[in-house]
């Protein structure tokens, strides 16, 4: 049973770890809950509202205690893996790794029904967790409550964007930098980054970066972040997308890995006379305008935002260690 549970805390499926810890908790608390259950209208014996359960109590343990070592989501039953019932081989899953991690996931859901030692195989699960690399950045204790100068916080961003980590760094960087402008201007505003290569996936997804109203819904910005050589169909396919989403805006920011042989200004031209506002700029010029007007911010504050982004983009490890490295070396 802990070989499996090994086994599925260690594959990169990242729902399927979250159902493991929920169900097993689940079992431990009550003997009478039973761990394949996803929904409460499931028709298994023990069914229980497990999304609640995982939402309320599992994601706000695992992002503080547990430093995200599963990935930091907000909502995990969110995801199409969770939305079934109940665990079962007839659950759509794709082949191969993933199909053998949910026949783990049942096999240890089935032997926690069948010996009732959900509370060994808890601590199994936490231990096996607990072996993962935490995906939290910190700050020195001492100088959490000191207040972030701007050399400092340009100094930061330059280390940041001094390694690519294929494009991951200057996301988490534009993403930093749009909360500032945020806080500039009251703080109203709500930014969003999104995994690589996944923007557009919903309808809350428009570019790499979006910056969103209060409400949450109204686009005020959409950014597309580059930091590697781009040609005229990138910035189309890019803008292309913006338009789709019913926007007429967008900001392109590249970084010092980015190049090309387009004439950019004769693109804004081109793009202006459709009716399309499109900005480009570069990363340096973006951080020292930002940064010049940003108020007053501590490096606990700063350490908090890079968390926040970190975890909606799902960043490599080796992004994590690199912004771990950029904040012990300001």
């Amino acid at each position: 049973m802990e070989t499996k549970i090994e086994q599925i805390i260690n594959h990169t499926h990242l729902t399927y770890k979250y159902v493991l810890l929920n169900g097993m908790l689940a079992k431990a608390t009550n003997p009478a809950a039973n761990p394949l259950v996803l929904q409460a209208g499931s028709p298994l014996e023990g069914a229980f509202d497990a999304r609640s359960l995982c939402h309320s109590v599992v994601v706000p343990f695992e992002q503080t205690v547990l430093e995200k070592r599963l990935g930091g989501s907000n909502e995990p039953f969110l995801n199409k893996p969770a939305r079934f019932p109940h665990l079962s081989t007839e659950n759509a899953v794709r082949r191969g790794k993933d199909r053998e991690t949910l026949e783990r996931l049942i096999a240890v859901g089935e032997m926690a029904n069948a010996q009732g030692n959900a509370d060994e195989a808890l601590v199994a699960v936490l231990a096996h967790i607990l072996r993962l690399e935490s995906r939290v950045v910190t700050f020195a204790e001492g100088r959490f409550d000191a207040v972030a100068s701007k050399r400092a916080i340009l100094s930061l961003l330059e280390s940041l964007m001094a390694q690519s980590c294929e494009g991951e760094s200057l996301a988490l960087s534009v993403a930093l930098l749009f909360e500032l402008l945020a806080k500039t201007q009251g703080g109203d505003l709500h930014v969003a980054s999104h995994p690589a290569n996944q923007s557009g996936a919903s309808s809350n997804e428009i570019s790499d970066i979006d910056v969103f109203e209060a409400d949450g819904k109204t686009a005020r910005y959409c950014c597309e972040a580059k930091d590697k050589p781009f040609t005229r169909a990138d910035i189309d396919h890019a803008a292309g997308k913006v338009a789709e989403s019913g926007h007429s805006t967008m900001m392109f920011i590249y970084g010092p890995n980015a190049r090309t042989t387009e004439n950019l200004p004769s693109i804004v031209t081109e793009y202006e006379a459709k009716g399309f506002d499109l900005t480009f700029v570069s990363s340096a010029a973006f951080a020292d305008g930002i940064v010049a007007l940003a108020p007053s911010v501590s490096w606990a504050e700063i350490t908090e935002l890079l968390n926040k982004h970190l975890a909606l983009m799902r960043a490599k490890e080796g992004t994590i260690t690199h912004c771990r490295a950029a904040l012990a070396a300001v």
